[in-house]
């Protein structure tokens, strides 16, 4: 009988020994795994707030630029808006038949002239190719700062065939009668040229264009940066 129960007492010690083991060895694995939650939480939100300053970083860089874009947009419009009163005068004169008004040589000149708009563009080319746009989680923004930048392809189509048409009416229209006035030959009707009257009347419909897509642009652009003081604001 006291054999029996030395052996039932060392089986239970030897039991007890295995399960405080065991909860010794449970233990240690949930604080490691508690452990590594933890640092992989505190690495999450280390990341996260990294993100945060970039994007932060990034929405100050978008508004400077689209403020520098603003400003050439509005000149190039000002700009626009002038020379099409000057071409409209032109074509009023035209109408009344009036080729001898010495005004319509001078104000003719505004036939030639053409403005260019350069986009500042690095922010938002950084952004689209680092693929660091995803940092604005806001689909609606996100789509709102690319559409702002893509109201700059119609002015680029505009301008480069408003350039074409300037290039062809120099050529065959302005340099030839140069030549003939250096010749001594008379250039002064050159105003009731067909081909002149249509030059003024393209070149009418090309500037109006033009300032469609400025203006377009420039509403774009003005409602991005709202968008952003907004944000800046609240951070």
């Amino acid at each position: 009988m006291i054999k029996l129960f030395r052996k039932n007492r060392r089986k239970m010690l030897t039991e007890n020994k295995f399960a405080n083991y065991f909860a010794y060895v449970a233990g240690e694995i949930i604080l490691v795994i508690v452990g590594i939650l933890i640092a992989l939480a505190i690495n999450e939100h280390s990341n996260n707030e990294k993100k945060l300053e970039l994007r932060n970083s990034y929405i100050i860089q978008l508004y400077d630029e689209a403020d520098r874009n603003l400003k050439k947009l509005t000149l190039l419009d000002d700009e626009a808006a002038t020379i099409l009163k000057e071409l409209d005068s032109v074509f009023k004169m035209l109408l009344n038949k009036d080729y001898d008004n010495p005004k319509l040589s001078s104000k003719s000149f505004f036939l030639i002239i053409s403005k260019k708009f350069y986009p500042e563009m690095i922010t938002y080319e950084n952004l689209k190719f680092s693929g660091d746009l995803k940092l604005f989680n806001d689909l609606n923004l996100r789509n709102a700062i690319s559409e702002s930048y893509e109201t700059f392809n119609p002015i680029e189509k505009l301008e480069a065939s408003e350039q074409q048409t300037i290039e062809a009416y120099y050529e065959n229209f302005l340099m030839p009668k140069v030549k003939f006035r250096d010749m001594g030959i008379s250039s002064d009707t050159y105003g009731e040229d067909i081909y002149f009257e249509n030059m003024v009347l393209t070149r009418i419909t090309t500037i109006a264009q033009n300032r469609e897509a400025y203006i377009n642009s420039i509403a774009s652009l003005q409602k991005l940066k709202n968008t952003f003081t907004e944000l800046i604001n609240t951070n």
